[in-house]
């Protein structure tokens, strides 16, 4: 009788264990959730632009505390109430006018002081005031100057230092080879990566870009595949106990998208939008490639992970380098693909037309469904784009990438359909009338049309 109650409260116990297991899963992801693509706004094209009077201290030194915030004060004020939420300080934060970083006695990148007067936990403090999120930036790997000869302890890992987080032959890795890579069989490098990300969280850090990641970032071969330092920088973020996104960048290697959907809300299928040049971006340099090389990709977004398109600089046309066609363009194809929508434009220049682009509501909601649109035909200079909607739908977006006008058709039965269906026009919020079978439309020269299609 006795051995009878034992196993039965045995059985319980075990019941009542196997009942919290999936709870406790629950509370430790394997990366933090993105349930839709973010919207905010990014430091790097303002930093990398040699715009007149953007970058006046030299190459990327426009960022600083002040500006940062007054971009932080703008989105509060225009584009919260549409969603946009981050405020992402790229690279550079840790590093004096002259490009040279500054890491403290830990190895952990330091805040440059000239920069940020107030230090990195009171710009995220006055940024949350807002309402608002904060981002920041990490390259893959150790920078090299953080080294320190190998003798620099980590912080909170006694016994373990510099030399013992990376090889010792000093391998480069990372898009620029500018840092050492990680040696993951010392469980040193790890901690180092654990000391940063707890850094952060105390900051109140909500996203962090890692950059230079491979495979991809230009580079292959054994040195650049950092897939150890995704997975251990994700696990690091989750471990502090806050929601912090996790983007990767840039131009990742789709053969490792299944590594980069376990570990990350979000990868770059391209690499950098700006030109850096006289403008923040050109229509050849940042947006013909991007029709190609997402297309791999498209069916490998959807919530808790992103294709990334990078930044959507579409707010100020006399920075942008890009006409009105090519902003709207430019945002329909962001929009339709789920990316998300974040922009490098210095918003306290918005103009009418650029701000009306980033508060389209309805376009906004097409991203936020998370539903990612796909080709016809590719790499075409006319092309029609389309996904179906939850509600039976679809969603179609028409391009003309040529240096002439053309017309473009969207013809019900690559939608799987025939007869007729309304059309609505998403831009302008007007209901355009009844087709039967397809749709067609005259394009300008780099312009597009974004409708909706009931059935």
């Amino acid at each position: 009788m006795r051995r009878s109650r034992l196993v039965i409260l045995l059985a319980a116990l075990l019941t009542m264990l196997a009942g919290l297991a999936p709870a406790q899963a629950a509370r430790t992801p394997s990366k933090p959730p993105a349930p839709t693509p973010y919207l905010g706004w990014s430091s790097w094209s303002l930093q990398s632009t040699k715009y007149p009077g953007v970058n006046t201290q030299g190459d990327y030194s426009w960022l600083t505390e002040q500006h940062v915030l007054e971009q932080a004060r703008v989105m509060a004020t225009k584009l919260r109430s549409h969603g946009y939420q981050y405020v992402n300080i790229d690279a550079g934060w840790w590093r004096k006018w002259d490009w040279r970083p500054e890491y403290d006695q830990y190895a952990r990148p330091l805040t440059d002081a000239a920069r940020f007067p107030d230090g990195m936990a009171a710009t995220s403090r006055k940024i949350h005031s807002m309402g608002l999120k904060v981002g920041i930036y990490m390259p893959v790997g150790m920078e090299k100057e953080a080294y320190n000869g190998g003798n620099s302890p980590i912080y909170g890992a006694p016994g373990c230092y510099t030399r013992d987080v990376v090889y010792p032959d000093l391998r480069t890795t990372n898009g620029w080879d500018s840092s050492y890579k990680l040696n993951f069989d010392n469980p040193c490098a790890a901690k180092w990566i654990g000391s940063i990300a707890q850094m952060f969280a105390k900051w109140g850090v909500d996203f962090l870009k890692l950059d230079g990641v491979g495979p991809g970032s230009d580079k292959s071969g054994p040195n650049y595949d950092n897939t150890a330092d995704v997975a251990a920088w994700s696990k690091a973020l989750v471990q502090t106990g806050r929601d912090i996104q996790f983007l990767l960048s840039w131009s990742l290697d789709h053969n490792y998208v299944s590594t980069w959907q376990r570990y990350s809300n979000g990868w770059r299928v391209d690499t950098d939008v700006e030109c850096y040049c006289g403008t923040l971006v050109t229509w050849q340099n940042s947006l013909v490639k991007r029709f190609d090389d997402v297309v791999p990709w498209v069916g490998d977004a959807g919530p808790g992970g992103w294709n990334n398109l990078d930044s959507l600089d579409v707010g100020v046309g006399s920075m942008d380098g890009l006409s009105n066609d090519e902003r709207q363009l430019y945002m329909t194809l962001w929009a339709i693909e789920a990316a998300p929508l974040y922009t490098g434009d210095d918003l306290t220049k918005l103009d009418s037309y650029g701000l009306s682009l980033l508060t389209n509501d309805e376009v906004i909601a097409q991203d936020q469904a998370g539903r990612v649109a796909k080709p016809v035909v590719a790499h075409t200079p006319q092309q029609t784009w389309w996904v179906r909607n939850a509600d039976g739908s679809y969603t179609v977006a028409l391009f003309n990438l040529d240096t002439s006008p053309a017309t473009v058709t969207a013809n019900w039965s690559d939608f799987g359909f025939h007869g007729k269906a309304e059309v609505r026009d998403m831009w302008s919020h007007q209901q355009v009338g009844k087709f039967t079978n397809s749709y067609s439309v005259n394009l300008a020269p780099h312009s597009a049309k974004l409708i909706k299609v009931w059935r």
